[in-house]
């Protein structure tokens, strides 16, 4: 062997040797505890989980973090880069970086971003190289849920997809889980149609239906509720949004008069005999639970009840049914598909709908004795200030919490035609119409709950104010009352 191929060979092996103990060093320092933990739930046997006495889930198998990275970027060793094809920002950069980083806000990443490359502005030149901070590791076990969730007794908050993005919600969850809370409804997507995370279904790519997304991170979001055993439902609204018709319009209900879109009382509403709008929602839905979510919560699954309901004209491109059959219909190919992922599926309806009254069944589409096949939690929405006056005889029922709860879910219970489905209402969490709204009402509330037999609860404040939610919650926590 000549001297100069001798040479080659070593710089060879030396260079390889180097990139060895760097990544050795790099993984040892910052990917040890990740590596011993998934060895640890493949060989160990799972544990019992104190709080719920089932067995806590295996590891799903691990997934390549940097499998399918955007144009730009790649990942050598330790080291995550972005070399920019053209100018660019570290706005659009850390948009696009986030999803393989520990950051929880994008404004965070581009901070660091700037700091790490010491940038002296937000431009990143065409042919520039530069390093993404707090990478994941290469290989981490799949988000998605290895085993079905066991049905708990669900004590939760409901959460918009802005107070699910602020970080502070973390901060706050100890706080919330010293009160007895234990679950989190965040929204996917609520009647105004906007996403709130990052979705690859075609039609949110295609209509940029998650570009104003509160929660950067919806991986880190769900990853840190489920370390402090929380509880997570992903809450989407099934037949309503609005940012989805401006981009389509032909997916909505249609005026029989006019030809145009239908508006029920200034509502415009996503027809729900039409195939494509069943199977957006159903790609939504089994997106989210791939991310490892508990459960996914279904609003709106009904029909339109206000305005001139007979001037709603429909596609039925999946066969003329009734009303009823056609819920139950898409609740059942979707339950099959999220059920497939090891994740549970809820329903809301109508609080009225418990007292089985003809004309309130016919207008939504909500007949509990079909739904409970295809569902495993139902919310029924049982704010005493959605009755009518003189309901059941009540001159004003805001101010009957106790009767409405406790009475409205031992109707449900009696239409089930599948007794395993978990009742689990809704309750107020608001002043509205109450003339004594305070944590005594909330306590009232829980109450008419747990003697009605039902299985946990919800609380709802669209402002996601719960100041007296947790004075109640934390009165019942210490008396040893929380079920």
């Amino acid at each position: 062997m000549n001297k100069k191929f001798k040479y080659i060979a070593i710089t060879i092996i030396i260079f390889l040797a180097l990139i060895f103990a760097v990544s050795f060093g790099y993984y040892r320092y910052f990917g040890i505890n990740g590596t011993v933990n998934r060895l640890r739930s493949l060989f160990m046997p799972p544990a019992k989980n104190v709080q719920h006495g089932e067995t806590s889930r295996r590891a799903a198998p691990a997934k390549k973090t940097f499998a399918h990275l955007p144009s730009g970027f790649f990942h050598f060793g330790p080291f995550f880069l972005f070399k920019a094809e053209k100018d660019s920002s570290t706005d659009e950069v850390a948009q696009a970086a986030i999803e393989y980083t520990s950051v929880y806000r994008i404004s965070r990443l581009k901070q660091a971003i700037v700091s790490a490359n010491s940038l002296k502005d937000n431009k990143i030149l065409k042919g520039q190289c530069i390093i993404i901070p707090d990478p994941l590791d290469p290989l981490l076990p799949n988000p998605g849920n290895s085993e079905l969730p066991a049905l708990i007794s669900a004590r939760g908050l409901y959460l918009t997809g802005i107070s699910a993005g602020n970080p502070s919600l973390l901060e706050r969850a100890p706080l919330f889980k010293k009160n007895g809370i234990n679950a989190i409804v965040f929204d996917v997507k609520d009647v105004d149609g906007i996403l709130h995370y990052k979705s690859r279904v075609p039609l949110a790519l295609k209509y940029n239906l998650h570009g104003k997304a509160a929660i950067d991170n919806i991986d880190m979001f769900i990853k840190n509720l489920k370390s402090m055993n929380i509880y997570v439902i992903a809450r989407i609204a099934v037949f309503r949004d609005m940012l989805l018709l401006k981009h389509a319009p032909e997916l909505a209900i249609k005026s029989r008069s006019t030809r145009k879109i239908w508006r029920g009382g200034g509502e415009v509403w996503c027809d729900p005999t039409n195939k494509t709008v069943q199977d957006y929602i159903t790609g939504l839905a089994v997106e989210i639970a791939q991310k490892g979510v508990d459960e996914v919560q279904f609003d709106y699954i009904r029909f339109p009840t206000g305005g001139n309901i007979g001037d709603a004209e429909y596609s039925f491109e999946c066969g003329v049914m009734s009303r009823e059959e056609i819920i139950a219909s898409f609740l059942k190919q979707a339950y099959e598909k999220i059920s497939a992922e090891n994740v549970r599926l809820s329903i809301d309806i109508f609080g009225v709908v418990a007292w089985g009254k003809k004309a309130d069944i016919n207008s939504t589409g909500q007949r509990i004795e079909l739904l409970s096949r295809y569902c495993d939690y139902i919310s029924p929405m049982l704010y005493p200030s959605h009755f009518d006056n003189n309901f059941d005889g009540y001159a004003n029922p805001a101010d009957h919490p106790y009767y409405f709860i406790n009475e409205g879910n031992k109707k449900v219970m009696s239409l089930l035609s599948n007794k395993e489905v978990v009742i689990r209402p809704w309750l107020q969490a608001f002043k509205w119409k109450t003339t004594s709204f305070g944590p005594q009402y909330i306590i009232k509330q829980v109450k008419a709950s747990d003697d009605s037999g039902a299985k946990g609860y919800l609380f709802w404040n669209a402002s996601n104010e719960y100041k007296n939610v947790l004075i109640a919650m934390e009165s019942l926590t210490q008396s040893g009352e929380v079920k």
